[in-house]
């Protein structure tokens, strides 16, 4: 099998191997160096530069991965961001083990087990025979060591691979694997910009390797509509996360900066919880004056592209409890409504569902 590993001196952070050349993404002035001048950015400035070449080369690498039946995806994704494409893409793989990240910005250690068992509910309902999921968490190390023991326990000649979408928390997770193991690896580039990881890296754990990949880069993330490179990381901090919480008795509006418009029809009293990235103000209005506010400055913080939007709408039953996704943003929990409209970009991938998480 192709792995695409090179002999040749590579960047410790994109995986890319260095050259000299200044039009080459892992350019660096010295080949002595362990990063190249993107990653050495990325890491000390948070400036991510060549950004229009950056997807076309993780789709190239992606396209060429040939992985075989005897070998592990170790899937990765951020609790509050499911890319249920990517699940989607390899859930028919004989071994697969299922991490969901970063549940350290949503919940305490104490409702770690509750989300393991709805997230195993909500996979086996997709169709997935009894998934092996660890909930997991750099923040505190949750989940670590089991991950690390489920390495150490696999075949030498099984081949793992970390696959995931761009962002869900990977180089931080193999960063956190490197430590634990008392490697003296040296750790891999994380930031709050897309596309970190570039190539395929093979990293030692001990006795067994790994294979860290590039993570995808989702068509549908409403990030793709922002016009500044660094709201991006500003939206994507890693800061925990403080659930906005409303209880409403009438019809209700909320605006989400100029990101996000939602309506909500209701029979009884309902309660909308957004689990959002703290940079993001939510402002709740009567329908009559949606309008109004849209138009309001202080609504609309960040630029966006001007592109195509739509209204989705959402039929529900009002005594259960939905998990809206908006991908790239985060999730909003709803009882008690009969309907939600959502108008955000056409590009971006809105999910409901039903198997509630959190």
């Amino acid at each position: 099998m192709n792995t695409n590993l090179s002999k040749n001196k590579k960047c410790k952070g994109c995986g890319l191997p260095l050259s000299t050349d200044a039009h080459d993404l892992a350019y660096t002035p010295n080949l002595k160096l362990d990063y190249c001048q993107r990653c050495f950015r990325l890491q000390h400035y948070g400036i991510n530069s060549h950004q229009e070449l950056l997807t076309a080369t993780v789709s190239k690498v992606l396209d060429k991965l040939n992985i075989l039946e005897r070998d592990w995806i170790v899937l990765i994704n951020d609790i509050l961001n499911i890319n249920f494409e990517v699940i989607q893409k390899y859930q028919d793989h004989p071994r697969i083990c299922f991490i969901f990240n970063k549940a350290d910005l949503v919940v305490n250690t104490l409702n770690y087990a509750n989300i393991q068992l709805r997230i195993v509910n909500m996979l086996t309902n997709l169709g997935i025979n009894k998934p092996q999921v660890i909930i997991a968490s750099t923040v505190n190390n949750y989940g670590i060591r089991k991950i690390f023991e489920f390495i150490q326990s696999r075949d030498l000649s099984e081949k793992i691979y970390f696959i995931g979408k761009t962002n869900s928390g990977k180089s931080s997770l193999i960063n956190a694997l490197i430590k634990y193991s008392g490697s003296v690896v040296k750790t891999l580039t994380i930031s709050n910009q897309l596309n970190t990881t570039l190539d395929l890296k093979q990293i030692k754990l001990q006795k067994h390797s790994i294979i860290d990949t590039p993570g995808y880069y989702s068509e549908h993330s409403i990030l793709r509509n922002l016009a500044e490179l660094k709201d991006v990381g500003s939206i994507q901090n890693k800061q925990k996360i403080k659930p906005v919480v409303f209880q409403i008795i009438e019809p209700q509006c909320f605006i989400i900066d100029s990101l996000v418009w939602l309506s909500f029809e209701i029979s009884k009293p309902a309660s909308i919880v957004f689990y959002l990235p703290n940079k993001l103000k939510v402002h709740r209005f009567k329908p009559e004056n949606l309008v109004r506010n849209l138009k309001n400055p202080s609504n609309n913080t960040y630029q966006v592209y001007d592109h195509p939007r739509v209204t989705q709408t959402f039929v529900m039953e009002a005594d259960n409890k939905y998990n809206l996704m908006i991908d790239g943003l985060g999730m909003i929990a709803i009882k008690g409504a009969n309907k939600i409209s959502v108008n955000t970009f056409q590009n971006v991938k809105l999910t409901l569902i039903k198997d509630w998480i959190i």
